[in-house]
Formats: structure tokens, C-alpha cells, sequence
């Protein structure tokens, strides 16, 4: 079979997965150069052939292809600006651009087809889309960002840190711009994805593929007690309540009038992780996090697979959770007089705590509150001074 040089495709990747290890072929187009007839003439044709491939050859190409621009999107802006010049061009143009779009979308999609070489191999795909079906059945799940130290305690529900999370849907997935002959169930996190797929575990971050190989990866699992400030799943564990705005004995802060109740929960926190990577997946439901750990992780302790390792780049991979120590803007200056040595009056105090003066002269001779320490040093005109001590943040 000839092609000419227009009706080049992309290659079809054929991936054979095995107990002996994971194989990858492609059926590419190689020119060739023909004579034809008595004037010697030159055509330049293309034939199929079937050539060996790398796992770090074959992710390079899906990038590369996933990288490659969007023609429809200028398409697209000439339309637009077109809608106010020229209005019937302007239709005419975002026809042009839809069709632009598809040819887009085909020429950045890499087909990738899997065969199995053996039934164990194919069984224990199968297993670990099961153990992720079985993950997918809890009621709500959220990708874990990072967690920051807070030191308003008292306006965040009695707890030193808030998690940064993002909402994730776990379950059979679309990967960006890859087609597969199998399911492919994974977890999408807007900002992340993660793809199970029979050879490896991808990873969409940042614009890109990357792939882990399966003997690589452990997965763990975390317990979390959170304050629940959204809406509460209905499967997830209650262990307590607490105030939204709560006094230091745990009772309610009658100062703010839409004070409420709120579940503290128990989560599960699943952890993806490898040497280079590390992903934490907040789960609704404990019992079903702790089973889909204990499935993977075998399914993941019997994998004789062997395959390459693919250099990785830190820079797609959130390696840790960052803990910052954030102090709300409201205290700096309390900060700032602790760092100076300086004195504050009573009102000053109370003006950035946000707490009555009759709360601060209470305590005869010194108190701490909101990460700082207080102590009467004398007055200043009317009013009583006091140093300040800063004692830092505890996440």
C-alpha cells in the first residue's frame, strides 16, 4: 500500500502486554522515491511498515502531538472578528472552523491499541478496573492540593489548618487526545487526571503525559478528620460537631449570629505515590477507601511486569504538599510589634483580635490568644500596655 505525502496518518501503535513485559510496534510510512515513465520523473510515495518503539518514543510522540497547535482556534477569531465587518463571511468562516476543529482533534489524537498476550495479564487489567469501579461507588471524593496553616482558629471552626481541595470524578474517563481499544477508568481532578491503562498508570498534568510503570507505584491509605463545611455526603462518617465560630472550651461564640453546627467527619485519604511522584485522593467513604487500598495494593504486589523507567520532570509532579504558615492579615501587626518589642494599649489589641476590651482586662497579669503571647508591662495615659510575644503558628 502507497500513500502520498498529504495522506499521511498517524501511526497506529500497537502495545502488546504480557507477563514477560510489554512490547510496543508502530505502523508507520516510510518514503520511497519511483521512476516512472521516460522522463525519468521522481514521485515521492510512502509504504506501510511496521517498526520497533520504545514506551519513552511512543509518550514523546502523544506529547509532542498533544503540544501542537489548534489551527481551528485562529479560524475561529477571524469569524468572530468578521461577526461585526461582514456578517455572511463570518458564517461562512465558523463552518470552516468546525471542520478546521475536527481535522484538529484527529491530528493530535494518538491512537493506542493493547493486546494481551496472555490471560494473566488481561485478568488482572480487569481486576484493577474492578477495584476502581468499586472506589468510584463513594459518594463524594476530592483531590487533596495542599494544606495551610491558619491562626484565626476561632473563625475556622477550632481547626490550625485548612485543606485546599478539588472536587474529582472517579471512573470510566476519556483521555485528552488518546483513543484506546480498552475502558479506561481513572480519576479526574480538573488539574490532574489519572488513567489506568494496561501497560501503565498516566498521568495528564500540566499540558502533558506522563507514565508510570505499575511495579513503581504503592498506594497507601490516610485517615482524616475534617470539619465538613460544605454539603455533607450522605456516606461519609460522622465522629462529632463543632461551631463554625467556636469559644476556646468548644462551646459556641455568641458574638456572630449565624453561628452553626458542623459535622467533624472521618475521611480516607488515598495516596498514589512512587519516588518522583505523589497524589493524596480524599474519599467520602473510609470503608470503601481502605478496601480499594488493600485490592490495589495486591493487585500491585503481584505485578511481574517489567518495564522501563521513564525519565520524569519534578516540575510535572506536585512531589509534597506544601504546609505554608499563613498568618490572616488582620494579626501582621500584632506580628510586626512582637518582632520591634513594641507596646500595644488595650483598645489597639482588641481593634485587631476582634474581641471586646472587657475580654483582655480580664486576665490580671497575661493570656495568649491567636498564636500570641500577652502581658501586662503598665499604661500608657488611661489604658493598660502590653507586650507581645509571637508563638508562631501550630498546623
Amino acid at each position: 500500500m502507497a500513500l502520498s505525502k498529504k495522506q499521511q496518518k498517524v501511526p497506529a501503535t500497537l502495545i502488546k502486554v504480557g507477563r514477560q513485559g510489554v512490547t510496543y510496534q508502530q505502523k508507520t510510512y516510510q518514503s520511497t522515491e519511483r521512476v516512472h515513465g521516460s522522463t525519468q520523473e521522481d514521485l515521492e510515495e510512502y509504504e506501510d511498515a511496521i517498526v520497533d518503539r520504545s514506551a519513552a518514543e511512543i509518550i514523546d510522540q502523544i506529547n509532542k502531538r498533544v503540544k501542537s497547535p489548534y489551527y481551528s482556534l485562529y479560524c475561529g477569531i477571524a469569524a468572530l472578528i468578521l461577526l461585526f465587518v461582514f456578517f455572511p463571511l463570518s458564517i461562512i468562516l465558523a463552518v470552516v472552523t468546525y471542520i478546521v476543529y475536527k481535522k484538529d482533534v484527529a491530528r493530535k489524537t494518538t491512537p493506542l491499541f493493547y493486546e494481551f498476550s496472555d490471560d494473566y495479564s488481561e485478568k488482572k487489567f480487569y481486576e484493577s478496573i474492578a477495584s476502581f469501579s468499586n472506589l468510584a461507588m463513594t459518594k463524594s471524593s476530592w483531590r487533596l492540593m495542599s494544606k495551610v496553616a491558619v491562626g484565626d482558629w476561632k473563625r475556622n471552626a477550632g481547626s490550625n489548618a485548612a485543606l485546599i481541595r478539588q472536587r474529582s470524578n472517579i471512573g470510566k474517563q476519556n483521555p485528552n487526545l488518546l483513543k484506546t481499544n480498552v475502558d479506561v477508568w481513572g480519576i479526574d481532578a480538573g488539574s490532574i487526571k489519572l488513567y489506568l491503562l494496561p501497560d501503565r498508570f498516566f498521568v495528564f498534568q500540566d499540558g502533558v503525559y506522563s507514565a508510570i510503570p505499575y511495579s513503581e507505584i504503592q498506594a497507601s491509605l490516610q485517615d482524616l478528620e475534617y470539619v465538613e463545611q460544605e454539603e455533607l455526603p450522605s456516606d461519609a462518617t460522622v465522629i462529632g460537631k463543632t461551631w463554625k465560630y467556636v469559644r476556646r472550651d468548644g462551646g459556641a461564640d455568641r458574638r456572630f449570629n449565624n453561628n452553626r453546627q458542623l459535622p467533624i467527619v472521618q475521611y480516607g485519604v488515598v495516596v498514589f505515590s512512587t519516588q518522583n511522584f505523589i497524589a493524596y485522593l480524599i474519599v467520602s467513604n473510609l470503608r470503601i477507601a481502605s478496601s480499594f487500598t488493600q485490592s490495589f495494593s495486591r493487585i500491585l504486589a503481584l505485578s511481574d511486569i517489567r518495564t522501563e523507567p521513564l525519565p520524569t520532570s519534578d516540575s510535572q509532579f506536585q512531589a509534597t504538599l506544601p504546609e505554608v504558615d499563613l498568618l490572616p492579615e488582620h494579626l501582621e501587626p500584632l506580628k510586626k510589634a512582637a518582632s520591634q518589642g513594641l507596646e500595644l494599649t488595650t483598645s489597639q489589641i482588641a481593634q485587631l483580635l476582634g474581641v471586646s476590651s472587657s475580654f483582655i482586662t480580664k486576665n490580671p497579669v497575661s493570656f495568649d490568644y491567636e498564636g500570641f503571647h500577652f502581658v501586662r508591662s503598665g499604661r500608657s495615659g488611661r489604658q493598660i500596655s502590653w507586650k507581645v510575644e509571637y508563638l508562631g503558628t501550630k498546623v
